[in-house]
Parts: structure tokens; C-alpha cells; sequence
């Protein structure tokens, strides 16, 4: 968020206001009136506006806030779902910051993987977190390409890096609503879906059959094997939760490391065990 903001009242010129953003470049501000917050000035409104209004004038009345302690991933989905350019950040309902959705791209554009464009996977945490707190059931399945080694070894890591990015855009554009994909790491994706393991089961399947059907870079042979692990709706778990979502994450990574060892494409972890699932 942007810390070194400047308040103004609604009865302030717009030429001034503009004089304001020359001398220290803002992209908002928010509008006062007795003390209170009536609405929200964008750069852009003072651009459509006439320099001789005032702040009343242009301003918005829409005004939109989100806590200080949010994810940035709260702050996308409340851009997306708000028709704003502006959040303004409240920390125990004190104005302390704003956030504008420049300023949102260039921070989400820390986390989000360079090569595939998918999320890095804080962006599964985020939303793993939600299904928690919210006591809804949740499977994560982790997809590992098989010996991927091999494909940079033969073909060269700009052939490799390619097809990781042809495999980032089949599982995104495969993604539902309610389905979540990141890159792990390397050759490995994992997706958060908010059913229990047999749904999921049929999900990730789905993606397998889409992968094994896609044409790669130079009619490269790419397969992948996938485990998964589920989190039932009510079941404990310790009181930290991201501790909780690692450990479902490894069980995933591990179920994947037996269905890469057993040739069968998928492994399903439950209680600490793993069993075998083919088709």
C-alpha cells in the first residue's frame, strides 16, 4: 500500500489537487468532508475532469476498503469484484494507506511464476486458508512431470522450459471457477480444488487425459503422474493452518512420487498411506 497519501476536501480545486500530483506523484486520494470520507479521487478522474471543478465534482462516491492485514490475493479479488481503481487500507478502522491497481500488478507480479505466468504457490495457500477457515472439504492434487531430466537433457532447456510453459496453459485454462493452479516449482504444478477426493480424483483425471492428448513443442513426449490428498469438511487440524496446508501438500508430493514409481499416473494419500489409481 501507499503510505504518503494526501487527503482533500471536497471543496479543494481540481487545479490544485493537480498541482498536488505534479510536486508528489499519486495515483488517489481520499475526499473528506467534517472529518468523514465521502468519496475517492483517481488520477484518472482528474484527468476526465475540468481543472476548475471541484473535488466534489469528480470525485466517486463508491468507496471501497479492505484491512491492512489482508492477502494481496484479498486485494485482487476485491478489485476484481468491485468496480474501483482505488482500495483504501483500514487497520482497526484507521485510514493507514491506499491501493491503487498499479500499484496491486506490480506487487502481484512478485508472486506470480515469470516462465508459465500461473501464481506461485502462495497464491494455493491463500485460497487453501479460505476452505479452512470457511470448515469446507478440499483436495490438493500435485503434478510432477516425468523424467523431465531427460526431455532437458535431449531437446535443451529452452525446449524444456517451453513445454513447462505449454503445461502451465492447459492447466489454466482447464481451471474452474472454483479450482485453483500454481507452479510449485520446477516441473511441478499443484491445484486446489474444493472437492473431496473422488471428485478431485475425476478432475485431476481429466487433466491427465488433457495433457496426454495435447501436442507438444516438436511432438515431445511429455507425460505426467499426479497424487492427491484430501481434507475433509470438520476434520482437525493443528492450530496453524499453513503448517496444516504444507503437510497436505507433501502427503500430495509424496502420493505423486509412488504413482511416478508405480507407472500409474495417479496415487491417492490417505491416513499417511498411499494407494494406486488407474484408468
Amino acid at each position: 500500500m501507499i503510505k504518503k497519501y494526501f487527503i482533500v476536501d471536497v471543496l479543494d480545486g481540481l487545479r490544485y489537487i493537480q498541482s498536488l500530483v505534479a510536486e508528489n506523484p499519486c495515483d488517489g486520494f481520499p475526499v473528506m468532508e467534517d472529518d468523514q470520507i465521502v468519496g475517492v479521487l483517481t488520477y484518472k478522474n482528474l484527468l476526465q475532469a475540468h481543472p476548475n471543478r471541484i473535488a466534489a465534482d469528480a470525485m466517486s462516491d463508491h468507496i471501497v476498503y479492505i484491512d491492512a492485514h489482508s492477502s494481496i490475493w484479498k486485494a485482487k479479488e476485491v478489485f476484481d469484484t468491485n468496480n474501483t481503481d482505488l482500495l483504501l487500507v483500514l487497520d482497526n478502522n484507521h485510514l493507514v494507506g491506499i491501493i491503487t491497481k498499479s500499484l496491486l500488478e506490480v506487487e502481484l507480479g512478485k508472486h506470480t511464476d515469470l516462465l508459465t505466468e500461473l501464481p506461485k504457490s502462495d497464491f494455493i495457500y491463500y485460497n487453501a486458508t479460505r476452505l479452512i477457515e470457511n470448515n469446507q472439504e478440499m483436495s490438493l492434487a500435485f503434478f510432477d512431470v516425468n523424467n523431465f531430466g531427460l526431455i532437458d537433457k535431449e531437446h535443451g532447456h529452452i525446449a524444456g522450459d517451453i513445454i513447462l510453459k505449454e503445461l502451465g496453459t492447459i492447466l489454466k485454462t482447464n481451471m474452474t471457477e472454483q479450482t485453483y493452479v500454481s507452479r510449485f516449482g520446477g516441473d511441478e504444478f499443484l491445484v486446489l480444488t474444493p472437492y473431496y477426493v473422488d471428485k478431485c480424483c475425476i478432475f485431476a483425471q481429466n487433466l491427465l487425459k488433457t495433457i496426454s492428448r495435447y501436442t507438444f513443442h516438436k511432438n515431445i513426449s511429455v507425460t505426467v503422474s499426479a497424487g492427491i490428498v484430501e481434507r475433509k469438511k470438520n476434520q482437525e487440524s493443528s492450530q496453524n493452518i499453513l503448517r496444516t496446508i504444507s503437510n497436505l501438500i507433501n502427503l500430495a508430493s509424496l502420493a505423486s512420487t509412488k504413482a511416478k514409481k508405480d507407472k500409474c499416473e495417479l496415487s491417492i494419500a490417505t491416513n499417511n498411506t498411499t494407494c494406486n489409481f488407474s484408468f
